[in-house]
């Protein structure tokens, strides 16, 4: 009845906005008006059809009545809503002679087409240059953007790298948080449904070379998956210029141990048919240490520390194909593949002794594994404007899987003092798993003059995660043989289907209001093969958010919002199952987790697009948190999830973006503060909480003769809530770029963390435990990178048109997907 009522909802949407269309009451002084004119702009020498030229049509019998309209991608325009009458047409574009005046007729009903003919101008344009540049990180009023080419530190870098960067978001083991909700992470606006280490593994796979930009969306609208407070889009790059063009990179780069990378695309546009693609490659090894002292009660103490090398590889292809079907519809398909590879060697010591006196045992175990990924997605939409007035109707059917294999071996030896006794052991697992996400969605927009604006789609979302892990001992004579108490086949299934309704009106002219509803029903099943049972959950829910835009002035502007959301747990989470993590720490799931529900509230001024502030408050139910406990028998330490009582999350932020000295100079700074509070009666230690600051400055500098410069710092003070207490964290990085090659190439030098003061200090708290940890990953290294653009140059006056409005349309298309 779920799904019914949604479409009935959105059927009932498209049918009130039919009856609009066609039932327009006309004025008393307006003639009902019932031509339409339609035709297409070309250049009269090689047929080619020009897109982006300005159409003016004049009525002749009255000068002042005039229209304009801009072509289309594929040079075509149309005007409706014409009285009978005669006109003049009249087009312009860079590049070309000004055309005569076409003189047409508009009577009853469709007017034949009219095909409109440019010749060149005899002279060369001569070269433009662009002295201005996009800044890295822009502030807009409903999201943040990272332009993740115009950051010379992002060049031969990782998706991880970009959003490490993004101010206000951290980073929490692969779960982001933004203004203390947590993010939903989208990848061209398509849902990966990964989190935890195979959303952080994805991330460190993805080349930042294949990005186009990176958007922080702190309250996005129904239009969204209600899970999560806040969405991160990362958009890939898609080129759409014509002709034939592309770019080849490598870079090469070291710090402890070397790593280097290298791609290539390719693009070809022409008339209808654009086709898009391209080959990565990365390769980098890196040290992590990890050092932990535990006290376990008043007589106990574990002291371990870690020192672990991993080396990644992955290869990256994609392959956009889109072709307009008719000059209103067109369709695209999209293909990305990531492969990855793992090698991972470390050693782990660990030391038991009591509170305040010598050491009763040691451990070594010595670690050494491989990993296996392979994650393809394929993309087919099909979009459509269905009339003169805009509106447009978008189908994608999407597909995605994230296959992946871990075999990794342990091996212990311990050696007890007080009996001079060592004991030997050996584990090894094999874990083959797979996530995959099947999608469709339908989504029809519609707007009504130049401000009121409806949205309306349907969503069904499939999931299905598969992890099968099996564990063995080393017995003697060499043997291995399953380990019961570990070994284990557990398969999620999550069914979500869902609708969601929009509109943006303006009440005055400065008042906006936006209105909008998501309705989402869902079917989970959690089976355990190995113990054979099954826990199966529905439920549906309601989503709704308000925002009021209200202009001040024209340099300020406010925004009040409310957003009722949901946070969904990990797949991984509902397992029951131990894992192995090291001799003293395993995790475990809890098959009796709960989603958490939040609402919103957030306040937000933005001043001359330069200077933005906001406040936002979030309270939220059934909270989902991080809990360990200590097993009195092993003094094996187990982290868990649980959903506790409450909790409360406060944040505050101000940045600024601006160019200096003739845009010379960009900067981009942030400064925010945080506070969270968990509640949870039955575990008083998880209440504590502080509140946490958290500043950036990115800084870019154009110098002569092609040369620019970026300087990045953040810094985050102490922050304790939950089990956790951060120590303060800091560092920065800076890159010099040059144009080489007649400005074809550009040469990169980058500078990470060149103190090497970048590391993760924090306690951990639970009942009758206290953890200090540090957690020092390699973050020292330089890079080295060249990239070199090659094609057709002699269509820059069309991919200068097309940069200007592209722009704001890509945009508007990625808040719709």
């Amino acid at each position: 009845m779920k799904n019914v009522f949604a479409f009935l909802l959105f059927a009932g949407t498209l049918t009130s906005v039919a009856t609009t269309t066609t039932a327009q009451t006309p004025t008393a002084h307006t003639p009902v008006a019932p031509g339409t004119l339609a035709g297409t702009v070309a250049d009269s020498v090689s047929g080619q059809m020009l897109p982006f030229a300005t159409v003016v049509l004049r009525a002749v019998d009255d000068t002042n009545q005039m229209l304009s309209t801009v072509t289309t991608e594929q040079g075509g325009f149309s005007f409706a809503g014409l009285s009978k009458g005669a006109y003049t047409l009249e087009v312009r574009y860079l590049g070309y002679r000004a055309g005569q005046p076409v003189a047409v007729a508009v009577g009853g009903g469709s007017t034949p087409a009219v095909a409109l003919a440019l010749a060149p101008e005899h002279h060369a344009l001569g070269e433009v240059k662009v002295m201005g540049s996009k800044a890295f990180i822009e502030q807009h009023a409903d999201k943040l953007v990272l332009n993740v080419a115009a950051s010379p530190l992002a060049a031969g870098g990782t998706a991880a790298e970009v959003l490490s960067r993004a101010p206000g978001v951290m980073d929490q083991g692969g779960r982001y948080v933004v203004r203390g909700k947590t993010a939903l992470v989208l990848i061209d606006g398509k849902v990966t449904n990964l989190g935890g280490n195979d959303l952080a593994e994805l991330l460190a796979s993805l080349p930042s070379n294949t990005l186009d930009k990176v958007e922080v969306i702190a309250n996005p609208s129904a239009k969204y998956d209600a899970n999560g407070g806040a969405v991160i889009n990362i958009l890939t790059k898609k080129n759409s210029a014509f002709g034939t063009n592309g770019s080849v990179s490598a870079g090469v780069g070291g710090g402890r141990f070397g790593r280097y990378n290298g791609g290539f695309t390719l693009n070809y546009r022409r008339d209808k048919l654009n086709v898009f693609g391209g080959l990565d490659y990365q390769r980098a090894k890196q040290y992590r240490r990890l050092t932990s002292n535990r006290m376990l009660n008043p007589e106990t103490r574990i002291d371990e520390a870690s020192y672990t090398q991993t080396e990644r590889n992955s290869q990256t292809a994609r392959i956009n194909v889109e072709y307009d079907l008719t000059k209103r519809s067109s369709v695209g398909l999209q293909v990305r593949g990531i492969h990855s590879a793992r090698e991972t060697n470390g050693n782990t010591n660990s030391a038991v002794a009591n509170l305040n006196g010598p050491l009763s045992t040691t451990n070594v175990l010595q670690t050494d594994g491989t990993g296996r990924g392979l994650n393809p997605t394929i993309s087919l939409y099909y979009r459509t404007v269905l009339d003169s007035a805009g509106g447009e109707l978008k189908l994608n059917a999407d597909y995605l899987t994230f296959r992946k294999r871990f075999d990794e071996q342990y091996r212990n030896a311990s050696y007890a003092l007080s009996t001079e006794e060592t004991t030997a052991s050996a584990l090894r697992t094999y874990s083959p798993a797979s996530n995959t996400v099947a999608s469709f969605t339908a989504d029809y927009t519609r707007s009504f003059g130049k401000a009121t604006a409806l949205e309306a789609g349907l969503k069904s979302l499939r999931t299905i995660t598969d992890s099968d892990i099996h564990w063995e001992n080393l017995a003697e004579g060499g043997n291995w043989l399953n380990d019961a108490q570990r070994t284990n086949h557990f398969v999620y299934r999550e069914y979500i289907n869902a609708g969601y309704v929009s509109v943006r009106q303006p009440v005055s002219k400065k008042l906006t209001v936006q209105l909008g509803v998501r309705a989402e029903h869902t079917h989970s099943e959690g089976e355990s093969l190995t113990l054979q049972q099954v826990n199966k959950r529905d439920y549906f829910n309601l989503f709704p958010n308000v925002a009021l835009d209200y202009t001040m002035s024209e340099k300020q502007q406010w925004n009040v919002s409310y957003q009722r959301k949901i946070d969904r747990f990990r797949f991984g989470i509902i397992n029951p199952f131990l894992t192995y993590v090291s001799p003293y720490l395993y995790y475990q799931g809890n098959p009796t987790i709960r989603p958490s529900f939040s609402d919103n509230y957030s306040v937000s001024h933005s001043y001359n697009n330069a200077v933005t502030t906001s406040l936002s408050y979030g309270r939220h139910t059934n909270i989902l948190a991080e809990i360990y406990r200590r097993d009195p028998a092993t003094n094996i330490v187990i982290q868990s999830d649980a959903n506790l009582s409450r909790a409360t999350a406060v944040d505050g932020n101000v940045s600024l973006t601006k160019q200096l000295l003739g845009g010379v100079l960009t900067t981009s700074n942030f400064v925010g503060a945080t506070y969270i509070r968990l509640n949870s009666p039955t575990m008083p230690w998880l209440n504590r909480s502080s509140v946490g600051v958290m500043a950036s400055s990115n800084n870019t500098v154009n110098l002569p003769h092609g040369m620019s410069s970026e300087i990045s710092l953040f810094y985050q003070s102490p922050l304790t809530y939950g089990a956790y207490s951060f120590k303060a964290q800091y560092g920065g990085s800076l890159a010099v770029t040059k144009s080489v090659l007649k400005e074809n190439g550009t040469l990169t030098l980058s500078v990470f963390d060149p103190f090497n003061m970048q590391k993760r200090r924090y306690d951990t708290r639970a009942k009758d435990m206290q953890a200090y940890s540090l957690d020092k990953a390699e973050t020292r290294f330089v890079r080295l990178n060249f990239s070199y653009r090659f094609g057709n140059q002699k269509v820059k006056a069309i991919r200068t048109r097309r940069t200007g409005i592209e722009s704001e349309k890509m945009r508007m298309e990625s808040s719709a997907n």
